[in-house]
């Protein structure tokens, strides 16, 4: 099979219908044998298309719930997450499995969304210029403000980044103090400390919030 038809299919895949909405219960994602992500990495690189479905299967809604935590808006979750993929597909040829696949993928994600972020404030930067005429706040809807989803939203917001993913991916994804370390490219106490102060700060906000 061609390159071209591989990233075809690839591209296919990442298209195709996955409820990237279901909500699975928070630190069910735990790191697989190092061995059988290898083995499924080797075979996407030899063109194995049903073992690229596999591996975008297994990992697009923890992908997708982690870009949303780090505070990607609604509509543009689905797209980062999707360009997610299409990063970890053509980086595939470079994995040298030094780390768990997963550590792999959640740092180009942490990329990604982070990237998002920096065109996000630059767009609200621009719109305070003069030659632009600021968009009115879109209102709430008073149903979505309500739920448990919103709040949790609007708590994370008041985290800085780097708390904030600290606790995304240990409290929702469930990786352990290393692997999250081994993502943030910082020392496991510095993992430790952030997770005990972002977790003071939430409740701290939660406080304030639902006063």
């Amino acid at each position: 099979m061609s390159t071209n038809d591989q990233e075809k299919q690839m591209a296919e895949t990442i298209a195709s219908p996955v409820n990237m909405n279901q909500q699975n219960p928070a630190g069910s994602q735990r790191p697989r044998p190092l061995a059988e992500d290898h083995a499924l990495v080797e075979r996407v690189r030899k063109g194995d298309t049903l073992a690229w479905r596999t591996l975008y299967e297994r990992y697009s809604q923890p992908v997708f719930r982690f870009v949303s935590a780090l505070g990607v808006p609604p509509e543009e979750r689905e797209d980062a997450a999707q360009d997610v993929f299409v990063a970890v597909y053509r980086g595939l040829k470079s994995f040298r499995g030094e780390a768990q696949l997963s550590t792999w993928i959640y740092r180009i994600a942490a990329r990604h969304a982070s990237h998002l972020g920096r065109r996000r404030r630059m767009r609200s930067f621009l719109s305070l210029l003069p030659w632009h005429e600021a968009e009115p706040e879109p209102q709430p809807d008073p149903a979505e403000k309500a739920s448990e989803l919103r709040l949790l939203d609007r708590l994370l917001d008041k985290l800085s980044p780097k708390k904030r993913m600290v606790l995304v991916l240990f409290e929702i994804e469930g990786l352990g103090v290393n692997e999250i370390a081994q993502v943030m490219g910082c020392p496991p106490n510095t993992v430790w400390s952030r997770l005990r102060h972002a977790r003071a700060e939430l409740v701290r906000a939660a406080r304030r919030i639902t006063r």
